[in-house]
């Protein structure tokens, strides 16, 4: 069966809300919100904590709701313009598969959150991190990358994939292992360049869900 890969966080859901309450809450002051969005969480760290290694994993045990208060933040959360109606539209006729970094702790969270914003979850799939991945990564056993390539690996045994859309270039070094014959980069411009998705091996980048309408 064809199917379609779409990353969550900052590719249909804007999360800056959540970070940036979450970095200030960790740092115990007011960060700019831009920031947020321009800069990575080691720069960050960097900035405003002196690499301080436990106010890194206590800002991704907050974000990944593991933490407590990390539930409350959620609904800062916010739909990515049209990304909703586009997804619709394919599910229609592919199969969906959302690939996210979030824990299965969040799983129901995560679900409901894409219900209220109107993404299409019937007959879709949902494949998420484990706990023990975060904890595998804190310890720098394994990287992101690998367990996303990892979980890629696994859908790709189950389904044709003839699409995957994500907002982070780092990723795109996994799914460019694989013959996946659309790989879009949904562009942070405040933070990264077109450049920076396609060295990775995105085959294309797009500014904004309506470029992806057509599809």
């Amino acid at each position: 069966m064809d199917a379609i890969v779409v990353d969550i966080d900052d590719t249909i859901i804007d999360t800056e809300r959540r970070r940036h309450a979450a970095w200030c809450r960790v740092l115990g002051r007011e960060i700019p919100r831009q920031e947020v969005e321009s800069q990575g969480s080691w720069e960050i760290l960097r900035k405003y904590a002196f690499s301080n290694r436990k106010v890194w994993e206590k800002f991704w045990m907050l974000t990944l709701c593991i933490e407590e208060g990390g539930v409350d933040l959620i609904e800062l959360d916010r739909p990515i313009p049209h990304a909703s109606k586009v997804l619709q539209n394919w599910s229609k006729n592919y199969k969906l598969i959302y690939l996210t970094g979030r824990t299965e702790n969040m799983r129901q969270l995560t679900l409901d959150e894409l219900r209220d914003f109107d993404f299409p979850t019937h007959k879709a799939d949902l494949e998420m991190f484990t706990l023990n991945d975060w904890m595998n990564y804190f310890s720098s056993q394994s990287s992101a990358v690998e367990t996303r390539s990892m979980l890629f690996s696994k859908i790709l045994k189950r389904y044709n994939v003839i699409r995957v859309v994500d907002d982070y270039p780092d990723f795109f070094a996994a799914y460019r292992k694989h013959p996946v014959p659309d790989k879009v980069g949904m562009l942070r411009k405040n933070r990264f360049s077109p450049q920076d998705y396609l060295a990775n091996g995105a085959t294309r980048v797009v500014e904004n869900w309506i470029q992806l309408s057509v599809q």
